[in-house]
């Protein structure tokens, strides 16, 4: 792990505290059990089944009905343009220039994994795609997580 990478905050943790912490350690001083349920439920969400696709929890029918009325009742583009996560949306948009690559890279590639065996747990037998796409240092917003069942050609 890219420790101060990752966590640029433990650099100046580490010299007042006068020895190396873990992330684990420094969170465990900083943060709040309210966030670490929030950030829980992000990393390992709750999926839902509406019109016989798979969502985040939160999405209702209406909500679907409206993009299949708006793509042709094209169920990959529903589900992947509901399903997508910027990785920037994690905090609010008055921190978006503390981010880092690293730091966008890392939590892309950890949701992409979580989610992949979320989804796979949670509905055994069926197959999804989980992209991660990656931006670059010019527009931090292209990274971006997102899933769809995969299906040849299904309309819905």
């Amino acid at each position: 792990m890219k420790r101060y990478e990752l966590v640029p905050e433990l650099r100046e943790w580490d010299a007042h505290n006068g020895g190396e912490e873990s992330p684990e350690g420094w969170v465990s001083c900083m943060g709040t059990f309210s966030l670490a349920a929030a950030y829980a439920s992000l990393f390992w969400p709750q999926f839902v089944e509406v019109r016989g696709m798979v969502f985040r929890e939160g999405v209702t029918a209406s909500d679907v009905d409206s993009w299949l009325t708006n793509t042709n009742h094209e169920a990959k583009i529903v589900e992947a343009t509901i399903n997508h996560l910027h990785i920037l949306d994690i905090q609010h948009p008055g921190i978006w220039s503390e981010a880092t690559e690293t730091q966008l890279q890392f939590l892309g590639r950890t949701l992409r994994a979580s989610w992949a065996a979320k989804l796979e747990l949670d509905f055994p037998g069926r197959k999804f795609a989980v992209e991660f796409i990656e931006g670059s240092s010019e527009n931090l917003r292209e990274y971006q997580v997102l899933f769809y069942e995969n299906h040849e050609s299904r309309s819905v």
